[in-house]
């Protein structure tokens, strides 16, 4: 078995480097043993030349790859066409570019992140000017949106104003701010012929707090505890209640009943003044 396996690995190797049908050199004949002892060795090379030319093939299942000469070269079939590939190419590159997602989503057209967030910078320097000038009658539906994004901010920075005073009073700034909206909402719709949405009315009180953030930013400079700064919180009191009950008579047709609703409003306003300044 030993000897057969041994044979037939001398004629694999043996058909891989004379594969192409050339007669083996002298120097390396003596290499490979003589299967047959009774024979010559030129007698064996010779039988098996002869079994390729006439099989097509040598003899252990293995044949050497043919090369195909072919109009365009070695190796390359004949129906290849070089144009075909280049124009492909060029083709592709001067494609439009992809903007959908394997999602069907059109990225290129999407909207800001602060869109899909609802926060509309426009909007909210709209309502912060309104506040600000209030001797200006602002306009009936600039409020017809419940943005919270400008309350927020604005609660936000007053208790980081405060914090710098070294007070705070982030609890006290949430609970007055949900509290007193939550009840100023209920009022209102009491009096209102329709109603008013709660948000809407958040919205209105919320951005009412800029001049009591402006106060804060006084008071990091200055002490208020004083006649001054009795003197300034009184200001900014009147200057929230005044800007929102305005607000409240264009945006929300309540004209008869201002004066009713900015009673609550500046109570609201003077704990926030008064946690500002004391």
């Amino acid at each position: 078995l030993y000897s057969t396996a041994s044979i037939m690995g001398e004629q694999v190797l043996q058909n891989v480097m004379f594969s192409d049908s050339a007669a083996p050199s002298p120097a390396m004949a003596p290499q490979f043993r003589n299967p047959n002892p009774g024979g010559s060795s030129d007698g064996w090379y010779s039988q098996q030349q002869q079994q390729q030319q006439q099989y097509g093939q040598p003899q252990g299942g293995y044949s050497a790859p043919q090369q195909n000469s072919g109009p365009n070269g070695p190796n390359v079939p004949s129906s290849y066409n070089p144009n075909f590939v280049s124009q492909g190419l060029s083709g592709s590159m001067s494609s439009t570019p992809v903007t959908s997602s394997a999602g069907g989503e059109d990225f290129d057209n999407e909207p800001p992140l602060l869109e899909e967030l609802g926060i509309n910078i426009e909007h909210i320097a709209l309502k912060t000017k309104a506040i600000m000038t209030p001797l200006q009658a602002p306009d009936s539906h600039l409020y017809d949106d419940t943005d919270m994004a400008g309350p927020l901010c604005f609660a936000l920075l007053l208790g980081v104003t405060l914090m710098l005073t070294g007070k705070l009073h982030f609890g006290y700034i949430y609970g007055f701010g949900v509290f007193g909206c939550l009840a100023l909402s209920g009022v209102v719709n009491l009096m209102h012929p329709t109603g008013v949405d709660t948000w809407r009315c958040f919205s209105i009180l919320g951005y009412s707090l800029v001049p009591v953030n402006i106060l804060a930013v006084i008071a990091i400079v200055i002490s208020l505890k004083g006649f001054f700064g009795l003197l300034l919180g009184c200001v900014t009191i009147g200057w929230s209640t005044f800007a929102s009950v305005r607000v409240f008579d264009k945006c929300l047709n309540m004209r008869d009943q201002r004066w009713l609703v900015a009673y609550p409003i500046a109570l609201l306003y003077s704990c926030f003044v008064m946690i500002t300044v004391f």
